[in-house]
């Protein structure tokens, strides 16, 4: 308002507080007072004594625990990069560049995604017609071990499963392999999250060649493949996986064989209400 009046001196007062909603009074108080002013130039002069590696190249809340740690003064980090930015202080950080219209390509790629086609129906009186995947991880002494399993709704059997130490594109790689040798899946539907594992080129590539119909969850919603998510949590409890990240972890061959055998005993013995107080395998045989 200000930089208006001394631009235009014929703007009335009133009206401008009207149209801005700043009561007459505020507007003259704060007018007539330099007081944060001077307070922003005091911290201007301490941002500038600051090393010159920290004032340009960290950014702003770096700047404000730096000047808590130097000189004692509590400063949000937004005030400091409204002050940096009013002064040319901005800190020169390597930005991140994105091929032409990156943006515009990822917004269609997601448009034209499968859509949900399972829709909650988890039950399938056949084998090898409806399956559910996702991939989950567990600590080693060394680092993870991820998990990637191919469920079949058909009496809720492990038909396949990768292991490897990396959620990278050989996983994806390995799962299909192990899920086409399964049989003829022409016309099957394999359902899974929205994760980069699926939504890539090649995954989705592989699944029209082989005839498997492609089904997604929707965005940021669990229940829609709330089958794995089970597994998940059976397999975690009744292992012994979640006392043992009380007690000590497991090397990662320990922790394989753990998976290993728990999915051996999911499948062919582990009877289960829903299903008759049968295996998978007896359902799924």
């Amino acid at each position: 308002m200000r930089d208006c009046l001394e631009r235009n001196p014929k703007l009335k007062t009133r009206k401008l507080c009207e149209v801005t909603g700043v009561s007459k009074s505020s507007f003259y108080y704060n007018m007539n007072n330099d007081s944060q002013k001077q307070k922003d130039a005091e911290l201007l002069k301490l941002l500038r004594r600051l090393p010159e590696k920290i004032l340009n190249r960290r950014g702003s809340k770096a700047k404000a625990k730096e000047l808590r740690t130097r000189f004692g003064i509590t400063v949000n980090h937004k005030r400091v990069d409204r002050i940096c930015r009013e002064n040319g202080l901005l800190a020169k950080n390597r930005r991140r560049k994105f091929p032409k219209d990156y943006y515009k390509q990822q917004k269609e790629n997601r448009k034209s995604l499968p859509k949900n086609i399972l829709n909650r129906n988890f039950e399938s009186g056949e084998p090898l017609k409806k399956f559910c995947t996702d991939v989950s991880y567990f600590k080693t002494k060394t680092g993870w071990l991820y998990l990637s399993p191919v469920l079949d709704l058909c009496g809720r059997k492990v038909q396949c499963y990768s292991i490897s130490p990396h959620n990278d594109e050989s996983l994806s790689e390995d799962t299909l392999d192990k899920f086409f040798a399964l049989g003829k899946l022409n016309g099957s539907i394999l359902h899974s999250d929205q994760g980069s594992l699926y939504t890539s080129r090649k995954w989705r590539k592989r699944l029209k060649k082989n005839g498997v119909i492609q089904s997604m969850s929707r965005k940021g919603n669990c229940w829609d493949n709330a089958c794995m998510e089970h597994f998940f949590g059976t397999l975690k409890v009744e292992s012994g996986y979640d006392d043992l990240l009380k007690s000590g972890l497991l090397s990662y061959e320990e922790t394989k064989k753990l998976i290993d055998d728990f999915i051996y005993y999911y499948n062919n013995e582990r009877i289960q209400k829903n299903l008759g107080w049968k295996t998978p395998n007896e359902i799924a045989a």
